[in-house]
């Protein structure tokens, strides 16, 4: 008994929930996002290096402006900027790399992107180089607030309701008041001829028959067999 009521409760809140939804529709904006080609600048750079001789990785946090060292190897940043929180992540290093050990090679200078490591490499046969992200505080380029995303206004939220019952109230009236009936009330068979003066019928006229006794005339031959 007390399902049974429990489920009939439910029921009744949920017919009036979506008749207040259907009388009280509002208009739902879109959430607000960054432009898809900005940048926000950040205070220090997230740098990975591998040492390809003992596959030793080490990770460096690099201020913009300051210069690492690891082993032989020199990393200065110039700039880090990284996207904004709306949109997907990613950063790009304004990298400076010299290998001391190396003088024959020539130092790097250039972006690497975290999500295109293949767009600008390090070659080097010892080190491997790789953005993980830009950290540290905001810095310009500066993304600004969220674009302000207005609320599209319905200029009709309720829906026309459809009466039913007598058919007749959609029927215009007749001269009488009543409803004007769909054919004519007559009993007699329409005919199948157009009246005299009307257009010519297309169905040849039925041979009359000859008189009781005669027989009939034989039939005319048809030219396009001769």
């Amino acid at each position: 008994m007390m399902v049974k009521r429990s489920f009939s409760v439910g029921m009744v809140l949920l017919m009036v929930g979506a008749s207040s939804w259907a009388q009280a529709a509002v208009g739902v904006a879109p959430p607000a996002m960054y432009p898809a080609d900005l940048w926000q600048g950040r205070t220090q750079a997230v740098i990975r290096v591998l040492n390809r001789l003992d596959a030793h990785i080490e990770t460096l946090t690099v201020p913009v402006g300051g210069t690492a060292t690891y082993g032989t190897l020199s990393v200065a940043v110039e700039a880090c900027v990284s996207r904004p929180e709306t949109l997907p992540a990613d950063a790009g290093v304004l990298l400076h790399l010299r290998d001391t050990g190396d003088s024959a090679r020539a130092p790097f200078d250039g972006w690497m992107l975290q999500n295109e490591p293949s767009v600008a490499t390090y070659g080097s046969p010892l080190y491997d180089v790789r953005v993980v992200s830009c950290a540290g505080d905001k810095v310009a380029p500066d993304a600004g607030p969220l674009p302000a995303i207005k609320t599209p206004q319905l200029t009709d939220t309720n829906a026309p309701e459809e009466e039913g019952g007598d058919d007749q109230s959609h029927s215009p009236p007749s001269s009488e008041g009543g409803a004007v009936p769909l054919a004519p009330d007559t009993h007699s068979p329409i005919p199948l001829a157009p009246p005299s003066g009307g257009a010519q019928s297309l169905v040849p006229s039925a041979p009359q028959a000859p008189p009781s006794g005669q027989p009939l005339p034989p039939p005319e031959a048809d030219p396009g067999l001769e």
